[in-house]
């Protein structure tokens, strides 16, 4: 099962990273790290870190029916894409407010797949921390996770997901890990803050099971099941999403 981190917080990660003057070779690797087999299409990965980095930082993963406060074109954009960027001055100082979304579209076949990245960004001028959205802290993402962990492992056996998808048995045995393999791990900037780095990977990991969750109905019988496993996942899934914002977010 593949474990994908979102873009936007791998941006996020690697603009605090960087700092405010960070050398060619550093960009360089950041934008690999990021983009990992896609090839750059648009805006570069290696422009947009350049315009982040040293920045207050934090991405977002949107769905329908939980707003986030972004302006209306970057909302739609990131409502479809799932997940935005959003960059400002640190401190609540005066300065540009961005917010930037991933194109990614892959091409291709089966045997040669292919990825192309770009970034849609959005500016407007800011003055205080009015564009912060809400995040939840480390602390409360820890808690979180632990609870939709708990959720997770309950709805899973109710469904019989290793019996139904056999990928699953393994994934499921190591939701509760604290560490990313690769190449997911290779991504990450190097000497990123365990307690991040653990939050990061179990809300990696929930949000692939989730996925894999939802494509069947497994053992439901009938709807009334098939809606309270569906009610769970979601409340997982919402977990998963507050962590990665959580883990995302420095500079602030």
């Amino acid at each position: 099962m593949r474990l994908d981190i979102p873009r936007s917080v791998l941006v996020a990660l690697w603009a605090n990273r960087l700092g405010t003057a960070p050398s060619p070779e550093e960009l360089a690797q950041a934008a690999r790290a990021v983009r990992a087999v896609a090839d750059d299409d648009g805006m570069p990965t290696a422009d947009l870190l350049t315009q982040v980095a040293g920045t207050a930082v934090l991405a977002v993963t949107p769905v329908p029916g939980e707003p986030v406060p972004l302006p209306a074109p970057a909302r739609a954009a990131a409502l479809e894409a799932g997940q935005a960027l959003i960059s400002g001055p640190p401190r609540g100082a005066p300065g540009l407010l961005r917010i930037a979304v991933p194109d990614e579209r892959a091409f291709g076949s089966e045997l040669e797949p292919g990825e192309l990245l770009g970034w849609q960004v959005w500016t407007e001028p800011v003055d205080g921390s009015g564009w912060v959205p809400p995040v939840i802290t480390m602390a409360e993402a820890r808690t979180g996770l632990a609870e939709a962990l708990d959720l997770a492992i309950e709805t899973l056996l109710s469904v019989d997901v290793a019996r139904w998808r056999e990928e699953a048995a393994e994934e499921i045995a190591m939701l509760g890990s604290d560490e990313l393999p690769p190449p997911a791990a290779d991504r990450i900037p190097p000497g990123l803050d365990p307690r991040r780095s653990h939050v990061l990977s179990r809300a990696v990991r929930l949000q692939a099971i989730v996925d894999l969750a939802t494509q069947d109905d497994g053992a439901a019988v009938n709807s009334w099941q098939a809606d309270q496993r569906t009610a769970a996942l979601r409340h997982v899934a919402a977990a998963a999403r507050g962590a990665l914002c959580a883990v995302s977010v420095s500079g602030f």
